[in-house]
């Protein structure tokens, strides 16, 4: 069977197509006869991710971005497909990150593992994020100190200001004066503690003493720590005994006591009663103290003349008030000397 040279024409422009088509998705990462897995990405924005560019799984290459495009709601967010070559199963709740895979800032999407058991289908919507870029993060990081250096400059600036008041010759002389004070304090303050060091130097000993006597001290509270914890003790017990005291009560009852004394001071004073006649009228102390005398004198006329009262045979004869006094004393002298 005889070939035309149109058929083979034909099949030579169909075997090209389908080199160029292959060759053209070659170079845009795409291999037309492996199997892959196509998964989508919800992104707010892409930062210049194209067709094309890899996915990357802890930095090994599993796929390529097909296309991006706009959600069909309307919302302005952009959806990524993500063309998985490898067979590797990546779970659900994995998240598709967009990052800088150089300082030119080329991007890749990055897959971080989830934790799910349950592994993502062709046809799913993975997590997304985007990472900041290389200049990004060093924007952020310089971003506190260019605010710092900001400030720094204005207050620099400030300064500057302040020191161009000084730069007038009333200014130069206040300044001058103040440093001149200021010297003079610090030489005042040097004297001070040379003084001071001398006098440390001279009380010395007197310092050792002092802290030998203070370390005795120390040294006799611990020794007697027991004889303090009962002193302590002790008066632990004495103020809980104080505490159980009905202060209240005992201080009613001396107060009531102490008006009553009042009151019988105040009819003592006012002259109502035998009490305060005897305290108030001489007169009636006079004759009591009178009428002592003469029972006294009765007592003893009684024990030594007791014939005029007892009639007896044969009494001792009779003593006149004179005589009974100095018999009284003969005999106390007498009793006294028995004692003895």
């Amino acid at each position: 069977m005889k070939i035309s040279r149109e058929f083979k024409v034909g099949l030579v422009s169909i075997i090209a197509m389908v080199l160029l088509y292959w060759g053209f998705s070659f170079l845009k990462g795409q291999d037309v006869f492996e199997n892959k897995k196509v998964l989508y990405a919800v992104y707010d924005r892409v930062e210049g991710l194209t067709p094309a560019k890899a996915i990357l799984l802890n930095g090994y290459k599993i796929g390529t971005v097909d296309k991006v495009y706009f959600h069909p709601d309307g919302s302005g967010n952009l959806v990524v497909v993500l063309n998985i070559t490898s067979d590797f199963d990546i779970p659900k709740n994995s998240v598709a990150a967009i990052q800088s895979t150089d300082l030119l800032g080329d991007k890749a999407i990055n897959l971080t593992l989830g934790k799910s058991p349950e592994f993502a289908q062709s046809g799913d919507t993975l997590k997304s994020n985007i990472e900041l870029s290389l200049t990004e993060e060093v924007n952020k990081q310089v971003a506190p100190l260019k605010n710092k250096v900001e400030k720094l400059f204005g207050s620099m600036d400030t300064v500057l200001f302040l020191l161009t008041g000084f730069l007038d010759d009333d200014s130069k002389d206040g300044f001058e004066a103040t440093l001149k004070s200021l010297r003079r304090s610090f030489t005042h303050l040097e004297s001070t503690m040379s003084s001071l060091d001398r006098t440390v130097t001279t009380s010395q000993n007197d310092l050792v003493g002092t802290f030998a006597n203070l370390n005795k001290i120390t040294t006799n509270l611990e020794e007697n720590s027991e004889e303090l914890s009962g002193i302590f003790s002790n008066l632990n017990s004495l103020s809980d005994s104080l505490s159980k005291v009905r202060f209240k009560e005992t201080f009613e009852s001396l107060n009531k006591t102490l008006l009553v004394a009042e009151s019988v001071l105040s009819k003592i004073d006012s002259g109502d009663g035998s009490m305060a006649l005897l305290v108030n009228d001489p007169e009636l102390y006079n004759n009591l103290e009178s009428a002592s005398e003469q029972l006294d004198l009765l007592l003893l006329d009684i024990k030594y003349n007791p014939k005029r009262y007892i009639k007896l045979f044969g009494g001792r004869k009779d003593y006149d008030e004179e005589e009974l006094l100095k018999q009284e004393k003969k005999d106390a002298a007498k009793r006294e000397e028995l004692k003895d």
